[in-house]
């Protein structure tokens, strides 16, 4: 099951997006993300189906932010230690 929620690079994308900037509008995330909505809408399906985020909507606004539980919590912390640990180390090589 972890490889279908982390399998997915927009999925990490979509966990450390909200989990640096909290509950965003669908659409400021598929910008900040550099991502078509529809696509992101997809992930973000899944990561629903899992548990990961939680969406709301006010009137037509759909916004989205990550599950509060604690495992949740404790694989974004993860992530985004994991995504500084790599910048710090590897700042100066290109893919």
């Amino acid at each position: 099951m972890i490889e279908i929620v982390l399998g997915s690079g927009l999925r990490v994308r979509v966990i450390l997006a909200l989990w640096k900037y909290g509950e965003l509008h669908t659409t400021e995330l598929a910008h900040r993300l550099g991502t078509n909505y529809r696509l992101l809408m997809r992930h973000i399906g899944v990561l629903s189906r899992y548990g990961i985020v939680e969406e709301r909507r006010i009137g037509r606004l759909r916004l989205v932010k990550l599950s509060n539980k604690a495992h949740v919590i404790e694989l974004a912390k993860a992530l985004a230690k994991m995504e500084e640990y790599l910048e710090a180390t590897y700042k100066d090589t290109t893919l």
